[in-house]
């Protein structure tokens, strides 16, 4: 399981062309994008492509923007899909690497404009079912994707911790969070890496 997000967004294809090229020409605009980059350029092989790249024509009728260390935005026509190769698990229990994710989709929420972000797994697990929403065919907005959640799922864990379910001998993903950023001050002050810890 990878880490996934959802947020709303309203841009057209001239908006994400030039949101793309604000990316590439002016990345200390993005002060929390560049600093999880940043954190994961070291870990990331040499050849790693650096530049920011949108395909318009890519799967089920969304736009990709692509960027550094495996950072993958998949827009529809009204949800934006944040996907990244970190593991859903250590996003759960992880509080660096949450605080981390969280500032990175705190600052794609204000790009956005979106109200919410909700966080669920990629895949294995019945919350992950609300990506089939971002295609053609369904594409539905952030509104039906919460509310789905709700009436399919239960209501949202009261924090992230609480959606990992240790077993036996194992563990499992049992539910989603949304996040209001009601601690924006105090997570926006957080060092991403507590040297203390």
């Amino acid at each position: 399981m990878d880490f996934t997000a959802y947020m709303s967004h309203s841009l057209n294809k001239s908006e994400i062309a030039d949101l793309c090229n604000r990316l590439n020409e002016n990345p200390t605009s993005f002060p929390l994008l560049q600093a999880f980059i940043d954190e994961l350029l070291p870990f990331n092989p040499r050849k790693i492509e650096k530049e920011w790249h949108v395909d318009f024509d890519y799967i089920g009728g969304t736009t990709i923007l692509a960027g550094p260390c495996g950072i993958s935005l998949t827009l529809s026509e009204n949800v934006c899909y944040f996907h990244h190769y970190l593991r859903w698990r250590q996003f759960l229990i992880n509080p660096d690497l949450q605080i981390m994710l969280r500032k990175v989709c705190y600052e794609l929420r204000e790009i956005f404009n979106a109200s919410f972000v909700i966080y669920v797994p990629d895949n294995a697990a019945r919350e992950s079912a609300i990506m089939d929403f971002i295609w053609e065919g369904e594409n539905r907005d952030i509104d039906y994707m919460r509310e789905w959640l709700l009436v399919n799922c239960g209501p949202p864990k009261n924090k992230i911790v609480h959606i990992y379910k240790k077993l036996v001998d194992s563990w499992e993903s049992d539910g989603y969070y949304i996040d209001y950023f009601q601690d924006r001050e105090k997570l926006l002050k957080t060092s991403a890496i507590d040297k203390s810890r």
